[in-house]
């Protein structure tokens, strides 16, 4: 049973990296927005230019492939191998 919790931790990981490949496109988007918000609240006489909330909302639907990813790679995953590891070493006392 331990061996087999580390097993689904990283297949649960491999899942969550393969989410992430996934949604590589998204993020490239949303680090550009972010690096454009922070740039023009550097210039302060310039006006504030955003992407419009409709063309985002059109656009962007893979934000819970992209949380999901980041929960299985770097929660789930490590959570299950690390409690596998742990049942192998208690069974072991």
């Amino acid at each position: 049973m331990p061996k087999l919790l580390g097993v689904i931790g990283a297949l649960v990981i491999c899942a969550g990296l393969d989410l992430l490949w996934q949604s590589r496109h998204e993020l490239r988007f949303w680090f550009s927005a972010y690096r454009n918000l922070l740039l023009a609240l550097f210039r302060l006489g310039e006006p504030l230019r955003f992407f419009p909330i409709k063309e985002v909302a059109q656009r962007r639907h893979s934000a819970v492939r992209f949380l999901l990813g980041l929960g299985f790679a770097f929660v789930l995953g490590p959570m299950l191998i690390a409690l596998g590891v742990t049942l192998v070493l208690y069974t072991k006392l």
